[in-house]
């Protein structure tokens, strides 16, 4: 099974958003940058730890917070952005390293 097939049957198993070919303008403050292969936005600690040990060592991933002190590339992105949807969460996810190993 191809990554994005199997992207595309994780995406039925979640509440989480993931959009395929995501205008990564819509990210952040300053309106830049190209299309990223996928963009994630997981409802729920949960789904995020699901989704790294799934997707984590066989995609680019670049973890997006509120997007205020990014400068994108125009140029096509060939990996993940992961928004994370609130601070609370950002902050879950910073004591996640002993987990994902």
């Amino acid at each position: 099974m191809s990554e994005v097939s199997e992207l595309k049957n994780f995406s039925k198993d979640i509440k989480g958003k993931l959009i395929f070919d995501y205008d990564i303008k819509k990210m952040n403050w300053f309106n830049i940058g190209g299309v990223a292969k996928a963009y994630f936005k997981p409802e729920s600690l949960n789904e995020l730890i699901l989704f790294l040990k799934k997707f984590g060592s066989k995609e680019k991933i670049f973890l997006l917070g509120a997007g205020s002190n990014v400068l994108i590339n125009d140029s096509l992105f060939e990996g993940i952005i992961i928004k994370l949807r609130e601070i609370l969460l950002f902050k879950k996810f910073t004591r996640l390293s002993g987990i994902l190993k």
